[in-house]
C-alpha cells in the first residue's frame, strides 16, 4: 500500500546500560506492585534451586571421594550411603520446587498482565480528546496495548527465569570454585557470547515491531471492516470484500518479507553466540582433563568438576534464554512506560480526572474570539467565535456540513480545548481544574453516539455510572426519551442484552438506539445538555414531537441543539449560524428571517422543498 509507512518511525538505536537498568527497575516495580507475594515465593524458590544445585555438586564430589578412598572388597562405606540418600532427597526437593516455581510464574504473569492492561486502559481514558485525532497517538496506544497483552507474561517469565538460573549458576560456581577455581573462572567467559547475541537479537525484534505498528494497525482495521456487522450489508452490496482482502494480502506480504529479514538476522546472531559458547565450554573441559593428567586434580574432583561444568553450561543456556525474554520484554516496557507514565519520558499529557468538587450552578458560558485547530490540521477549523449560553436557554447551532458545529459543541462541553481565544463559565476561565468540574455537569448526545452492547439498563446508566443502582431514575430517563414503551416490550425489559454477537442479544433499530442515547443524557441529570442532530434516526413525526417538547423535557436546563433542519430550531431563544468555521449570523428565528441573509435563504429553501414533497 503506497505511502502507508510514510508517517513513521525513527530508527531504534542501542539502549544505554543505564537506560536498560532503569527499564529493568520499572519492570520490577510493575511486578512488585501487582504480584509481590507470588513474586517473593518464586524468588525464594530460585534461591532454593540455586543452593540445591551447589549442594548437588558438593555431594557428588563427596560420593566420588568416598568411593575412591574405600579399599577394594571392603563393601560400600556408610558415608557413601548417607551422601547418596542426601543427594536423592535434595534432587527430589529441587524437582518439587521447580514445579511449584513454574506454576507460580504463571500466576505472576497473569497478575502483571492485568496490572499493565489496567494502567493502559486508565491512561487511554484520561487522555485529552484531541489526542485521538493524531495518528502517532494510535501507534503509541497500539504498541502499549500489545505490550500490555503479551509482554507482562514474558517479562515475568524472563525475569524469574533469569533470577533462578543466575542463582543456580552462582551456587554451582561457588561449589566449583571451592574444588578447582580455574575451570570455574573460565566457564564464566562462556556466558559473554550468549549475552551479546541476546542483546543484538532483541534489538532486531524491537526495531521490527516498532516499524510494523502502523502497518499492523491498518491491517487490523481492514479486517474489522470485513467482519463487522455494521459494514456487512454495504460491503456485500458493493462487492468490495475482495478489494479489501487484496489490501490485507499486500500488507501481509510486506510483513512476512520483513519477518524473514528479521529472523535471518536473529538466527545468524544466535548461532554465532551459541557456537562461541560451545567452543569455550569445550575448552574448559579439555583444560580439566589436562589438569588431571598433570596431577593438579584428583579423579573425584574431576568427576565433580565435569558435573558442575555440565550444570553450569545448562543453566547458562537457560539464563540466556530467560535473558532473551527479559531483554525483549524490557525493550517493549519502554513503549508501555512511555504511554502509562509519560511524565517519565516526555511532558505529561493533559488528563481528565474525576473530581468530587461541586461546581457552582451554571449561570452562563461565554466564548470570546475562540479559534480551534486540530493537531493534524494545517488550518483552523473555527475562527473568532463569539457566543453566549445563559442558564435555562435553548440555543441552536445551524450550518451546512463541515461548518464546525460539532467541534464547537465539544469545546463548549470542555472536551476540546480552544487553541485561541477564551471560554468562560460563570465569568471564570475554563482552566484544567474548572474544566473537570464543568464536564461533570454536561450531558451530550453526539451524532456518532455509542451503541453499548450491554444491557438496556447499563446503556442508560452509562450517563452516570456511579448511579447504576438507581432503577427508578433509569426508568424515568427512559420515559423522558420516549423509550420506555419499546424497552418494556423486549424479552427481558431493562435487563435485555443488546447486540446479536452475544448469547440472547437483541438488535435495535437506529431510532431505538438514538432514544437510548437520549435517555442516557437525561439520566446524567446535567445542567447543560448538548443534542447534536439528536433525531437523525427518528421518523419525521417523532422528530417533530421531540423538538416541540424539548423545553419540557429539559426544563431548568441549558440546552444546545445542533440541527441541519432549520424548522426544528425555530423556537430556540437564540440561533447561531456557522459558515466556514465562523459565526455569520446570530439572533432569534424572527430576527434572522428579517435579516434576510443565509439563514433566511436556507430556511425558505428547506420549507419550499418540504411543501413540494407534501404536494406529491
Amino acid at each position: 500500500m503506497p505511502g502507508l509507512l510514510d508517517e513513521v518511525q525513527q530508527p531504534v538505536g542501542r539502549l544505554s546500560a543505564r537506560r536498560q537498568l532503569w527499564l529493568t527497575a520499572q519492570a520490577l516495580r510493575m511486578v512488585w506492585a501487582s504480584a509481590r507475594r507470588d513474586f517473593c515465593l518464586v524468588v525464594a524458590g530460585a534461591l532454593i534451586l540455586g543452593v540445591g544445585a551447589g549442594l548437588q555438586v558438593m555431594l557428588t564430589n563427596n560420593v566420588l571421594q568416598s568411593v575412591l578412598a574405600a579399599k577394594p572388597g571392603s563393601g560400600l562405606p556408610s558415608s557413601v550411603v548417607a551422601y547418596l540418600m542426601a543427594l536423592v532427597a535434595i534432587t527430589a526437593a529441587l524437582k518439587f520446587t521447580a514445579s511449584f516455581q513454574n506454576e507460580r510464574e504463571r500466576v505472576v504473569g497473569e497478575l502483571v498482565a492485568r496490572h499493565a492492561q489496567t494502567r493502559v486502559l486508565d491512561m487511554a481514558a484520561t487522555m485529552r480528546l484531541e489526542s485521538f485525532e493524531q495518528p502517532e497517538f494510535y501507534n503509541r496506544l497500539e504498541r502499549a496495548t500489545m505490550t500490555a497483552e503479551i509482554r507482562p507474561m514474558q517479562l515475568a517469565s524472563g525475569l524469574l527465569g533469569a533470577i533462578s538460573a543466575t542463582v543456580a549458576v552462582t551456587g554451582v560456581l561457588a561449589a566449583l570454585l571451592a574444588i578447582s577455581p580455574l575451570p570455574g573462572l573460565l566457564l564464566l567467559v562462556s556466558a559473554v557470547p550468549l549475552w551479546l547475541a541476546t542483546g543484538r537479537a532483541n534489538r532486531a525484534l524491537y526495531a521490527f515491531n516498532f516499524q510494523m505498528t502502523h502497518m499492523d494497525r491498518a491491517r487490523s482495521y481492514l479486517g474489522f471492516l470485513i467482519t463487522s456487522r455494521d459494514n456487512a450489508a454495504e460491503l456485500r452490496a458493493c462487492q468490495a470484500t475482495p478489494f479489501l482482502r487484496g489490501r490485507i494480502d499486500d500488507l501481509y506480504d510486506q510483513r512476512i518479507t520483513a519477518v524473514r529479514d528479521m529472523t535471518r538476522k536473529r538466527v545468524r546472531v544466535s548461532s554465532l553466540g551459541t557456537l562461541a559458547n560451545g567452543v569455550v565450554v569445550a575448552a574448559v573441559m579439555l583444560l580439566t582433563v589436562a589438569m588431571v593428567a598433570e596431577g593438579w586434580m584428583t579423579i573425584a574432583e574431576t568427576g565433580a568438576v565435569l558435573v558442575a561444568i555440565a550444570l553450569v553450561s545448562q543453566k547458562l543456556i537457560v539464563a540466556a534464554d530467560s535473558a532473551l525474554l527479559l531483554h525483549e520484554s524490557i525493550l517493549f516496557v519502554e513503549d508501555l512506560v512511555s504511554f502509562i507514565e509519560p511524565g517519565r519520558v516526555a511532558p505529561p499529557p493533559q488528563t481528565e480526572q474525576r473530581t468530587s468538587a461541586t461546581p457552582s450552578e451554571l449561570a452562563s458560558i461565554e466564548l470570546k474570539n475562540v479559534d480551534f485547530r486540530y493537531p493534524s490540521g494545517k488550518t483552523p477549523t473555527l475562527h473568532d467565535i463569539d457566543m453566549e449560553l445563559r442558564a435555562g436557554e435553548v440555543i441552536a447551532l445551524v450550518g451546512e456540513n463541515g461548518s464546525g458545529k460539532t467541534t464547537l459543541a465539544k469545546i463548549i462541553a470542555g472536551l476540546y480545548q480552544a487553541t485561541g481565544g477564551a471560554v468562560h463559565r460563570n465569568g471564570e476561565p475554563l482552566t484544567e481544574a474548572v474544566t473537570r468540574t464543568h464536564r461533570g455537569q454536561v450531558a451530550a448526545v453526539f451524532q456518532d453516539f455509542v451503541q453499548y452492547r450491554l444491557s438496556v439498563a447499563d446503556n442508560i446508566a452509562m450517563g452516570r455510572p456511579e448511579r447504576r443502582d438507581d432503577t427508578a431514575a433509569i426508568h424515568a430517563a427512559a420515559r423522558r426519551a420516549r423509550a420506555a414503551e419499546f424497552i418494556e416490550a423486549l424479552p427481558e425489559g431493562y435487563d435485555t442484552q443488546l447486540g446479536s454477537q452475544f448469547l440472547g442479544g437483541m438488535e435495535l433499530s437506529g431510532g431505538q438506539w438514538q432514544r437510548l442515547a437520549l435517555a442516557r443524557a437525561f439520566f446524567r441529570d446535567a445542567e447543560l445538555i448538548i443534542l447534536d442532530e439528536p433525531t437523525s434516526a427518528l421518523d419525521p413525526r417523532a422528530e417533530r414531537e421531540l423538538f416541540d417538547d424539548i423545553r419540557e423535557l429539559c426544563a431548568g436546563r441549558t440546552v444546545l441543539v445542533i440541527s441541519h433542519r432549520f424548522a426544528n430550531v425555530r423556537s430556540a431563544d437564540r440561533i447561531y449560524v456557522l459558515a466556514d468555521g465562523r459565526v455569520s449570523e446570530a439572533g432569534s428565528h424572527d430576527e434572522l428571517i428579517k435579516l434576510d441573509r443565509r439563514y433566511a435563504e436556507l430556511f425558505h429553501m428547506q420549507a419550499s422543498s418540504y411543501q413540494t414533497m407534501e404536494t406529491r
